[in-house]
């Protein structure tokens, strides 16, 4: 039997792009979890240096407080910028998105990123394609207990108006199969941007926040998941051109995750990587390791690593993106 998935098989090594990298730092990741997981202001700020001083071509991180909405949660990440773009002014990085469940109607969820593309040379969003269950535990009757994360039409609609608005580079967060639709929506209506990434979230046992093998959303971290993402994102990209995409792999375990990997890197995607992905409870890796694991794979394969000017170029970032830089550049010290 033939089928569709055959072909990315079949298809030899390819790329129209070096590879780029995102060092992912933290998240909902704990110390308890991972002790290397920067929390701090101070070990942020190292830890983004450090990846960007070893290639890494995008720094993505959380703020203290998911809770933290609008301006708040804009000047909660002033601390740990402020310092990083000091140093290194040409710092490509992007925020996360907030609790949904504290939004009013009119809120929706990305406000700061409006705050920070204006002062902190913010010219990213990453834009969550629909509604989530993320496990936490198991009770004593068996059930799983967890919380909803993700946004409704309504809100994505603010989150891509924002976007478009500020001429920002959209990352579209894929964590199930359907949600790809509703990125391609916009993607095939022109209401994107240039180098913008379908992100494939591809996710083991211990999901995106869970200590135990209890992940129950999302597609598995493996090849064939991979080709089946692929697959339903040509057959439904109607605008005839390449798309970027990417893979992120979470909460993957002890799981060998190197050939989904490799694959990607030969098939012209790119990868994140980074602390607030990463969980197995027996090893305790540090974001540059993570880092260099992925930098090690591409010079396997013979895929160039972008340097950090390619990857602006590869997200669409324009020269007057680059405004920012140079006001945080002229700040004292």
């Amino acid at each position: 039997m033939t089928l569709s998935l055959n072909r990315f098989e079949a298809r030899k090594a390819d790329w129209d792009t070096p590879l780029i990298v995102e060092s992912h730092l933290n998240g909902e990741r704990t110390k308890e979890m991972n002790p290397n997981t920067p929390r701090t202001y101070q070990e942020v700020i190292d830890d983004a240096i450090a990846c960007w001083d070893a290639g890494a071509c995008c720094i993505h991180t959380h703020n203290t407080s998911f809770d933290l909405l609008g301006e708040a949660a804009a000047k909660d990440y002033h601390p740990v910028f402020d310092e990083v773009l000091r140093q290194r002014p040409d710092v490509v990085w992007y925020p996360t998105t907030c609790n949904r469940e504290l939004l009013n109607e009119d809120q929706f969820g990305t406000e700061h990123s409006g705050f920070l593309h204006k002062t902190h040379n913010v010219n990213i969003s990453c834009i969550d394609t629909g509604v989530n269950l993320f496990a936490f535990d198991v009770n004593e009757k068996g059930h799983i207990e967890g919380r909803e994360y993700g946004w409704n039409y309504k809100q994505v609609a603010g989150q891509v108006d924002q976007a478009l608005a500020n001429n920002m580079s959209i990352i579209w967060g894929v964590y199930e199969p359907g949600q790809l639709r509703l990125a391609m929506h916009y993607v095939n209506r022109g209401m994107s941007t240039p180098g913008s990434f379908i992100d494939f979230y591809l996710i083991g046992p211990y999901a995106l926040t869970s200590t135990k093998a209890i992940g129950t959303s999302g597609m598995e971290p493996t090849v064939e998941s991979l080709y089946y993402y692929l697959d339903m994102m040509e057959e439904l990209n109607q605008t005839g051109q390449k798309m970027n995409w990417c893979i992120s792999i979470w909460g993957e375990g002890d799981r060998d995750t190197r050939e989904v990997i490799r694959r990607t890197i030969e098939l012209g995607g790119h990868v994140k990587t980074g602390l607030e992905l990463f969980y197995d409870p027996a090893r305790n890796p540090t974001n540059l390791e993570l880092l260099k694991e992925v930098q090690d794979i591409a010079r396997e394969v013979g895929r160039p690593l972008a340097t950090q000017a390619e990857a602006r170029e590869i997200y669409g970032i324009s020269k007057q993106h680059e405004a920012g830089k140079a006001r945080m550049a002229l700040q004292p010290a």
